[in-house]
């Protein structure tokens, strides 16, 4: 009987602890205020979240008026990745 109780004690204080530091760690996003898209001109450069994991551009990006005659830069080549089943 004390041996199960002893288990609960350990459980509840656990689940104390686990719920206090996810407490702690949420406001460590560093955004503050509310979420938001940004539509600005210096925000449709930006690379989007795919383009910045595997390099080149899953649209194609508008480019500035003094940009237009700049070369292409090339995407980095992407290493060899097995195949995930």
């Amino acid at each position: 009987m004390f041996l199960q109780t002893a288990h609960r004690v350990t459980r509840i204080i656990l689940a104390t602890g686990l719920t206090l530091a996810e407490a702690l760690a949420l406001p460590a996003c560093g955004q503050k205020g509310a979420l938001y898209i940004p539509d600005t001109p210096a925000a449709r450069q930006r690379a989007t979240l795919p383009q910045t994991v595997f390099g080149g551009a899953s649209a194609p990006a508008q480019q500035p008026a003094s940009a237009a005659s700049a070369p292409p830069i090339a995407a980095p080549a992407l290493p060899e990745l097995p195949e995930i089943q």
